[in-house]
């Protein structure tokens, strides 16, 4: 993560580069087309921080779109997570559910993330949704979880399952406090693989780990996928992909310890192995060596102009309005930087969805860090670049 101090309310939470400015939202586009910078959710006027961010999707088999993100209303009640769905390829949305804090009192506060079971797994059928999400009190101290929720009614209702992690907070950025955040959810092997970022080692400022489960109901002990030997290097905010060509598997990473968190990344064949695979700046090969900084996201997809299996590795930085694309083989000198028309956001989300048969790339934007004014939520449907 890159990281400032929020001055009002002596808070430390994650920050990003780039502040957006107040946009005139674009007229709401036409059903099922490509479009950019669609703004559907505007907060309310006494929220707080940074009133919307971290923006996350997921399609359901009728190829309707669900969205959630941190959200920032006043408060009481408790802050929970938003869904909100669209039936019209993205072009509109409503409001469908929320997913409550059943079982803390704190409110679920950080960090949302939506999956899908793509096989039965721990009683629940193959198609259940599941929703990872940090769970801690307002203040943020007493207490930080990492919470699993399940829905088996494609998003209507929620119920708890499960404590992935627990720290004794505070949770916030400093060195020493035992702070969890940024949970990403993957299947493998049979296992359930849940990769978050962990400030409980005494040893790291911060370091990236992945817990696993059988059941989700209990969970491992955290395994290391990156950590710095310098105290006060912090990589953060994992997310992964299935080389599905090449049965590898990359890992994408903000390492806070180099110039202004860029991205880095890792491939490695075993996904619970991550640690012992070599760290790699993510650099384009354009003229001018540009460089994405915090916040990444990463994706894998068939590659639409080929029919011999091979793929398109896409990647996302927090202060890049491109994506960077790759091949199979992830070379680091082959990460080409590709104009999609969206607007950057902190860890702006990537998802390959169908639309009326056709595959599309979707982005989930919500916003920056530091932007305690003009926050909103977006999305694009795009093409698929290759």
């Amino acid at each position: 993560m890159h990281y400032t101090q929020l001055i009002s309310g002596a808070l430390l939470l994650p920050s990003i580069l780039s502040v957006s400015a107040c946009v005139t939202p674009n007229p709401a586009p036409s059903a099922f087309s490509d479009f950019n910078d669609n703004i559907f959710f505007f907060p309310a006027a006494d929220a707080v921080l940074w009133k919307t961010l971290y923006a996350r999707s997921l399609q359901l088999p009728d190829e309707s779109l669900l969205m959630t993100w941190e959200n920032y209303p006043a408060e009481p009640p408790l802050v929970n997570h938003p869904i909100y769905k669209s039936v019209d390829g993205g072009a509109t949305w409503a409001n469908f559910s929320s997913i409550k804090d059943q079982v803390n009192g704190w409110g679920m506060r950080f960090q949302p993330f939506l999956y899908t079971l793509p096989q039965a797994f721990g009683g629940y059928a193959a198609g259940t949704l599941l929703a990872a999400g940090v769970s801690t009190p307002f203040s943020l101290e007493g207490g930080v979880y990492i919470d699993l929720y399940v829905s088996q009614d494609s998003a209507s209702t929620w119920n708890f399952v499960s404590h992935i992690a627990y720290g004794d907070g505070p949770e916030d950025i400093t060195s020493g406090h035992a702070a969890i955040w940024e949970p990403f959810l993957m299947m493998y092997n049979g296992q359930l693989v849940c990769y978050f970022s962990d400030q409980r080692d005494s040893a790291h400022s911060q370091k990236l780990v992945h817990v696993t489960t059988n059941d989700l109901l209990t969970w491992s002990d955290a395994v290391n996928d990156v950590a710095y030997s310098t105290y006060n290097d912090r990589p953060g905010m994992t997310t992964v992909a299935h080389i599905e060509s090449t049965q590898q598997y990359i890992m994408t990473y903000e390492y806070c310890g180099s110039k202004s968190c860029a991205v880095y990344y890792k491939t490695a064949a075993n996904p619970l192995n991550f640690d012992s695979a070599a760290g790699i700046a993510l650099v384009g090969n354009d003229t001018s060596r540009t460089v994405p900084y915090g916040s990444p996201y990463v994706i894998w997809t068939p590659n639409p102009a080929k029919s011999d299996g091979s793929g398109v590795i896409i990647a996302s930085g927090g202060s890049q309005e491109p994506v960077f694309i790759n091949g199979d083989d992830a070379d680091p000198l082959g990460w080409k930087v590709v104009d999609v028309g969206q607007w950057s956001a902190y860890s702006r989300s990537l998802r390959i969805i169908t639309v009326k048969g056709n595959k599309k790339l979707l982005f989930g934007n919500g916003g920056n860090i530091g932007d305690t004014v003009c926050n909103s939520v977006a999305n694009g449907v795009v093409e698929v670049p290759y």
